[in-house]
């Protein structure tokens, strides 16, 4: 293959080979972008003839990417990156700051975020900012493939070769209904609390987790479990509860309980040791250089709101 052939790659074609990439399904990808999937298979078909290579192998009506995908799917995430980045340094030179923000963050940061986007947003209302929610593994896993410009995660791994900050506090409480018996106590003990059901998010789930972590420090295991698919999911469950004779209990963040527990439609367990105290981190890959958006962002969740 000559060099001078890819000199007729065109944007859409890595467009389009992107979305196939993050679907990986022609048919998501062609919803993705408004296209058809003929239309999908067409530009990926002529990618291909330009590198003179398949970028996909189909095994078991799965696509997986091939050893040339792998390398074409990393440069056009960087030529994307660098024309996002010389769009904001285009603009810099007429003094002001626009573009895009690609961030990412955990489930729970859902109630944090919105205070720093809404601050962030008033200053520079030229910036778009394109947000993905994550559990924790997925998060990590956006980390590694340097997906966004920032992200946001409790539990930062030392071995992921990741710069991050501690930038506010994160509070996960035990809640239940009122009529739950261990809301009527104080100084309630975990193994009393690990005797009842707990409502919980699946295993990649950041504050999952972090209880479970919480629990092997205290030498206890969780037995009873009932899995629900998110947060919003098991706070609802809770308050369905409060005319039952179910006694579940939750752990979830201070900051999607504080109004039910304020209005009295749920109440803290009173455990010792809790609540669980983490830090929220900003965090993006080592050795990545940020650009002008991304660091003016980094100062504003750095900020006190």
């Amino acid at each position: 293959m000559k060099l001078s052939h890819l000199n007729r790659l065109t944007l859409r074609q890595l467009d389009v080979f992107l979305a196939v990439c993050q679907q990986r399904s022609y048919s998501r990808a062609a919803e993705q972008l408004a296209l058809t999937q003929p239309a999908v298979s067409a530009q990926i078909r002529s990618l291909e003839t330009l590198i003179q290579q398949p970028l996909f192998d189909y095994i078991g009506k799965q696509l997986f990417l091939t050893k040339a995908g792998e390398l074409v799917e990393r440069a056009a995430r960087d030529l994307k990156q660098r024309l996002i980045n010389l769009e904001i340094e285009l603009n810099e030179l007429h003094g002001r700051l626009a573009g895009r923000l690609n961030l990412a963050i955990e489930t729970s940061a859902e109630q944090l975020l919105p205070r720093y986007i809404q601050r962030f947003s008033e200053r520079h209302p030229e910036v778009e900012i394109v947000l993905q929610v994550e559990n924790h593994q997925g998060l990590l896993r956006r980390l590694s493939d340097n997906l966004d410009d920032l992200a946001v995660l409790t539990r930062v791994p030392g071995d992921r070769g990741l710069n991050f900050t501690p930038f506010a506090e994160h509070q996960l409480l035990a809640v239940a209904c009122p009529n739950h018996p261990l809301t009527q106590r104080s100084d309630v003990s975990l193994m009393e609390v690990l005797g009842y059901t707990l409502l919980a998010r699946e295993s990649g789930s950041g504050s999952a987790q972090i209880f479970e972590d919480f629990c092997q420090q205290q030498s206890c295991v969780i037995k009873r479990r009932r899995q629900l698919g998110s947060n919003q999911a098991i706070l609802h469950s809770l308050l369905a509860q409060s005319h039952t004779d179910d006694h579940h209990y939750a752990i979830l963040p201070k900051l999607l309980v504080e109004e039910e527990i304020r209005m009295g439609r749920l109440k803290t367990i009173e455990v010792n040791s809790m609540p669980i105290r983490r830090s929220w981190c900003s965090a993006y890959p080592r050795g990545k250089h940020l650009n002008p958006v991304a660091e003016a962002f980094l100062k504003n969740l750095h900020m006190p709101l």
